[in-house]
This record gives structure tokens, C-alpha cells and sequence, in this order.
């Protein structure tokens, strides 16, 4: 493959800007030659060194992964961390009983003695990145295994860094393995829940909300680094004191106003924005369809008993948030790729591409047969696609039981305390039997019917057979006297701590065990090496076709790199959007819309007594508006994805202004085609924030740690 040497591409990329000035998640360490200009011509007043700094302290020095999932970040002296309540969710529930239910009340520690310990929960700061493609490249250049030389290149540089610092290191392919930089990080292990506003705040309007714009939901979440005594990152211990950070973000009172500058720093997840046509009608057409439809079933079994019964609420409140998460996310990226014809576009796109191939014999004779190929591969993909989407959706994510049950195949063939099975307590505290029993009932069935049967598992198949396509009586004799998927795990809990052979001998009589092994083995060691088989070359084309992109349209696109949970930086305006003909939103929702969908006693639209009593003295501080409105959420232009969740908005000044947490539904399609009449990323207003910690909460000490700006100038 013919390497783009990273210089020309630069200068090929600083050619020409986006018409789009919103689109992009751009690597931090590069703005000064990419996107400086155009970010100051927007309203930025900063210089790309206050932004990242690698010499003095900077932005990116307050900026957090957290938990590997979300971003966070540090907002005072003593190591406070702003992070959304969905990403802090998983910590709030386990913290949670019925008699201290942190979901539906709230907690407030009131001082560091009442935070709460979150084990394995991680806060990890960049602390530089550098670009190594030249010399990865050079290495696997004319190498007789390509990818075994990038990995031992790899392998010698991050043994190189190991001598030159203390820092952890990783090396990251950017698009499609055409670029790769080395990535510094710093992790601290002991990361204390500080604060959390009751569901009703921080997850307002929960599902019926969920991607929607306007919205009104308070979510956000306090947590605390600590460190030892040098500032050093230690794990747990009561000697930690609270950590002092390089750099913390000063927080704004003045709000934002339609055509502010605002800016997003933080972890994204996963974007796709340069596959092939053909890929992205096979994800409408196939791939997020089967996700919708199996996700469409186990939500309806979960929500019909989580309504009914606080326990399994509790038990299944975060698992319910992941999963409708994404069913809803798929659903509008599905609307928004047909609504702004993304498929027309990658045409039209392709039909340039092709043309500017055929007019250069080296790159006819190097990507001009790349489209045709792809249209091939993913011919021969769809069923392998097909299968793999709803075997993962239905037993993978699907059934947890199924699931954990195969996490026993390596205890019960070496049972020793080593390979035991970890954290089944935990498992078992939030997995509800009889939930899961009916939610396995419609999903075998589902799947039954969703498939051919040369396409399915063969224990699957046998036990369909055995009862006559009876699910609800199959289930109950593969679960009846089961240890693992029931509603007494004590049995399988005590055994573990007692004679382990045994108690694997046992397992491995389990029927659903079994059953369990049986199926995921036949998918792991059969099917998925065929299906790996074409996606590998897939990807190979992929790669192949982002340099011919690279290439053929160098001199007149600036490119990105799509997401992959790097740090990274993207930038828009505050602006209202018109998704369909007739409608226009506004960019700012206000607490008179919380009260006006108030709903007593619903689940998704209750409200707590003090944050009504609140609004009706109009006691609002000094976090209203100038109107004497109290603002609640706003939307900007910024390009976000997943892995966004809880970075910072901040404006022009490098302030916080608001928390990150969503996009709007009809958006969602951005991480395959961004448009910017429809994408919105959705924030929480800084100020709404500081108004619940303070006036609701009645935790007015963490705002005395936190710096609050508000200037004249900055409202003219």
C-alpha cells in the first residue's frame, strides 16, 4: 500500500475548509495548523496553546475518561469532577437499596467522609500525544506480514516511551491505519461519588425523552479524584487526600445566546464517516433494523415489570438505559440517514471519486476496481452480518444469563480459585429470574423466526424441535433445575467457596450450561471466523480506500479522523434547526418546561416536591436568566458521539457553560453522515446545574470550591 506521507497530507488538508464549519472531531494537538484560523473567525478568543499545551498547563489538562465510556471533567482545586448522572449511573445503582435508593432520592455527600468508594472506576488524563505514522510506516513498508510489522513496531516504541516517562502508553490507528499517533495517559484509580440529583432531575423524562429535543434533564453527576500524598495516583486507601489538579475549568453564569462560539472537548466513541455506499445501505437496510427489532421485545418485557415493582427497578435501571440507548439512537440514525439521503450522497460522492480515478492511470490502476470490490464483499457479508447482529442482540447483550453462564466454561474445565468466576455476587444482585425467564421466552422465539434454521446454532435448533417450537415450555425445562439461571443462586455461591471440583462437576451437568456452551462455542469457533473472514477484507479495502480518498480528493476536503475514544476537539455555535417543514426549535428549554410536563407519580415525568416549591417562589438564585427564567438545556452544532457523554461545552473564553449528554433524534445519523441543518448535540446549562447543587441540594460548599465567572463583557 502506498503510504500518504503525513506532511503533504497536512498541507493538502489546509487547502480547503468544510462549508460545514461545525462538522469535525478534530485531534487536539493539531488545531494550530488545521483549525485555529477558522475556530477564531467563529469566536474563539483563546490560541490553540490554551487549548493543548504539552509545555504549560492547558484545557486539555482538566479534561477526563471517565470510566472508559464517558468524559468528565475537573471543575475545582480539590479534584471535583462534572460528568453526566447516565455516565455516573452504574455507581449510583450499586450504591443504591431500597432503603437508600440514590436512583429515585438523590445523594449528597456533605463532606469527603460521606463520598462513596467506586472500585475499578478510573479517571485517566492525556498528557501528550505525538504523531509516530512515519516511522510505523517505514517499518511495514515492503514487510511479508504488513500488520505483524506494525505491531512489533508498535510494541518497540511504547517499550522506548517506557524509559523516557512514568506515563501509561498506546499507540492508535487513525483512518482506517493510515496514520497512528502515540497516546501518554495518566490514571487514577480512586474515584469517589461526591453528588447526584434524584432520577427525576438526572434522568427527566428517561425513555420518552431519550435523543429528544426540547429537552429538560438535569444530567450531571458529581465525583472526587483522590490521590496519595504527593498527588500521585494510588489506589483506595483512607490516606488519599483530595487531588490537586494542573488545571480545572472556571465556570460561567452568563449563559449562551443564539451565534455563540462553543466548543467540546472529550473522548468520542465511534464514527463512520467514510465507509463506502454500499456499507451504509446495508446498516439501514439489515444491520439496525434486526437490532431494533430484538431491542423492541426485551425493552417492552423489562419496562412492563420494572413499572410495577421498585426492585426490579433498582435491579434493572441501568441495564434498561443501555439498552433503550441504543434501540432509540438506531431508530433516528436510521430516520436521518434517509431523511438527508445519506445513500444519494455517498453516490454522488463515488460517481466524483470514480471520475477523478479514471482521468490518473496510477490511481486507475490502484483504486479503480475499490467500488466494484466493495459492492463483493458486502454481498457476501449481509448473511453472515444478518446472523451475527441478532445472535449477539438476543444471547450476547440480550440474555444475561446465557451470557454469564459461559463465563463458567474455563472454571469447570480447570476449576481452581484462579480461574473461578468473578463478581457473581454482583451479578446475581441485579438479575431478577422470572424477568429473564420471560424476556428468554419472547427472544428464542423471536429468534426462531427472525432466521433460517441452517443459520442458527444447532442446540438451539434441537431444543426448538424437542418442544415443538413451545418456547415458554422449553425454557422452563432448560432453566427448571438450573444453578445458574435462578432465582436461589445461594447453592452456586456456596459451592464456590467451597470444593471447587465439585461444584464444576456440577456445573457442567446444568443444563443450561449446556445449552449455553453449546450455542456461543458453535458461533465463536464456526461461524464468526466465516463472517471474520470477509470483514478482514473488508477493512483491508477500507483502508485502502480511505488513502485513495486521502489522495484523489486531498486538494479541495479537509479530513478528520473518525472517532475512536482519543481525545479530541469540536466546535460549533449555539443554533436552532428545522428538522421538518413547518417546525423551528429554539435553542434554550427553561424549569417552565419541566413543570409544564409534570406528570405525579409517572415514571418518567415525576418531579421531587422541593424543585416544584422551588419554581413556584421563583427562588432561583443567582442562576436566572436575565429574564428571571431559569434555563435547564441548550443545543449547538458541535459534532459529538457516544464517549461524549459528560465532556465539557464550553465557550469562547474556555469556560464551562454546559455538560454534555445528548444529541437530538433526528441528528443521530451523524456518525456516518453529519448535517448540519439537523445535527445538534444537546447540553445541560452550567447554570441549572449550580442551581440544583445549591438551592435544591443544599450542598452550596462544592460551589465554594468551583470558580464561577460572570463579566459585563462577556454579554455584549
Amino acid at each position: 500500500m502506498k503510504f500518504i506521507n503525513f506532511l503533504f497530507f497536512l498541507f493538502l488538508s489546509l487547502s480547503y475548509y468544510t462549508s460545514n464549519a461545525g462538522e469535525g472531531m478534530w485531534l487536539p494537538f493539531l488545531l494550530s495548523d488545521l483549525n485555529e484560523s477558522e475556530m477564531r473567525d467563529m469566536g474563539l478568543q483563546l490560541t490553540a496553546e490554551d487549548i493543548y499545551s504539552v509545555n504549560q498547563s492547558s484545557l486539555k489538562d482538566a479534561i477526563i475518561s471517565f470510566g472508559g465510556f464517558c468524559t468528565g471533567e475537573v471543575i475545582s482545586n480539590k479534584g471535583l469532577i462534572l460528568t453526566n448522572h447516565h455516565c455516573g449511573y452504574g455507581q449510583i445503582q450499586k450504591h443504591s437499596t431500597l432503603e437508600n435508593d440514590y436512583l429515585k432520592n438523590g445523594f449528597w455527600a456533605m463532606n469527603h467522609s460521606e463520598e462513596k468508594t467506586n472500585p475499578g472506576l478510573k479517571a485517566i488524563f492525556v498528557k501528550y500525544m505525538e504523531d509516530v505514522t512515519n516511522r510505523i510506516m517505514a517499518a511495514a513498508n515492503g514487510a511479508e506480514n504488513r500488520e505483524m510489522a506494525i505491531q512489533e513496531e508498535i510494541a518497540a516504541i511504547i517499550a522506548e516511551q517506557k524509559n523516557i516517562d512514568t506515563y501509561d502508553h498506546q499507540i492508535k490507528p487513525f483512518f482506517y491505519g493510515n496514520q497512528y499517533i502515540l497516546i501518554a495517559t495518566e490514571s487514577y484509580g480512586d474515584v469517589r461519588l461526591v453528588g447526584a440529583p434524584p432520577s427525576s432531575i438526572g434522568k427527566y423524562g428517561a425513555d420518552t425523552d431519550n435523543w429528544m429535543w426540547p429537552r429538560h434533564t438535569g444530567d450531571f453527576a458529581l465525583f472526587r479524584i483522590y490521590a496519595n500524598r504527593d498527588n500521585q495516583p494510588a489506589a483506595f486507601s483512607s490516606e488519599n487526600v483530595p487531588y490537586t489538579p494542573e488545571r480545572f475549568l472556571e465556570i460561567s453564569l452568563n449563559g449562551v445566546k443564539d451565534g455563540d462560539f462553543t466548543m467540546i472537548f472529550g473522548f468520542p466513541g465511534r464514527t463512520e464517516q467514510y465507509l463506502p455506499g454500499v456499507a451504509v445501505q446495508q446498516i439501514m437496510e439489515v444491520v439496525n433494523p434486526a437490532r431494533i427489532a430484538v431491542r423492541d421485545e426485551l425493552l417492552a418485557q423489562l419496562d412492563r415489570r420494572m413499572r410495577v415493582s421498585d426492585a426490579v427497578r433498582i435491579q434493572y435501571a441501568a441495564k434498561y438505559a443501555r439498552i433503550s440507548n441504543g434501540w432509540k439512537k438506531w431508530k433516528g440514525e436510521n430516520l436521518g440517514l434517509q431523511t438527508t439521503d445519506a445513500r444519494g450522497k455517498k453516490a454522488k460522492r463515488e460517481a466524483e471519486f470514480q471520475e477523478l480515478v479514471s482521468q490518473n492511470e496510477a490511481w486507475q490502476a490502484q483504486y479503480g476496481s475499490i467500488l466494484e470490490e466493495f459492492n463483493t464483499l458486502y454481498a457476501s457479508y449481509q448473511p453472515h452480518v444478518l446472523r451475527e447482529t441478532y445472535f449477539s442482540e438476543v444471547f450476547l447483550s440480550g440474555l444475561e444469563a446465557v451470557r454469564i453462564a459461559y463465563t463458567m466454561k474455563r472454571f469447570v474445565e480447570n476449576p481452581t480459585e484462579k480461574s473461578a468466576p468473578k463478581g457473581l455476587d454482583e451479578f446475581y444482585k441485579d438479575y431478577n429470574h422470572e424477568v429473564q425467564t420471560e424476556a428468554m421466552i419472547a427472544l428464542f422465539e423471536l429468534f426462531a423466526n427472525a432466521l433460517p434454521e441452517s443459520e442458527q446454532p444447532r442446540a438451539f435448533v434441537a431444543l426448538g424441535k424437542k418442544y415443538k417450537g413451545n418456547w415458554a415450555k422449553a425454557v422452563d425445562k432448560l432453566t427448571k433445575k438450573s444453578s445458574i439461571a435462578t432465582e436461589d443462586p445461594s447453592k452456586l455461591l456456596a459451592g464456590l467457596e467451597g470444593d471447587l471440583d465439585k461444584v464444576a462437576k456440577q456445573i457442567s451437568n446444568d443444563a443450561f450450561y449446556q445449552f449455553a456452551v453449546a450455542i456461543i462455542d458453535e458461533y465463536l469457533t464456526e461461524q464468526r471466523p466465516a463472517s471474520r473472514e470477509v470483514k478482514d477484507a473488508i477493512d483491508a479495502l477500507q483502508t485502502q480506500y480511505m488513502e485513495a480518498q486521502l489522495n484523489v480528493f486531498g486538494e479541495d476536503k479537509r479530513f478528520y479522523p473518525d472517532a475512536n475514544s482519543t481525545l479530541r476537539v469540536s466546535y460549533g455555535q449555539v443554533e436552532p434547526f428545522s428538522p421538518v417543514d413547518g417546525i423551528t426549535y429554539n435553542t434554550q428549554t427553561y424549569l417552565d418546561g419541566v413543570i409544564a410536563k409534570y406528570i405525579p407519580g409517572d415514571y418518567e415525568f415525576d418531579l421531587p416536591k422541593r424543585l416544584i416549591e422551588l419554581y413556584e417562589s421563583k427562588d432561583f438564585g443567582p442562576y436566572a436568566d436575565t429574564n428571571g427564567k431559569m434555563p435547564v438545556c441548550f443545543i449547538a452544532s458541535n459534532h459529538t458521539t457516544g464517549g461524549n457523554s459528560g465532556s465539557p461545552a464550553l465557550d469562547a473564553h474556555g469556560r464551562l457553560i454546559g455538560l454534555n449528554f445528548d444529541r437530538a433524534w433526528e441528528g443521530t445519523m451523524s456518525d456516518i453522515n453529519y448535517d448540519i441543518s439537523r445535527c445538534r448535540n444537546i447540553m445541560v446549562d452550567a447554570r441549572y446545574i449550580l442551581f440544583i447543587v445549591d438551592k435544591f441540594a443544599g450542598a452550596g460548599y462544592l460551589l465554594e470550591e468551583m470558580t464561577l465567572v460572570e463579566t459585563a463583557a462577556d454579554n455584549l
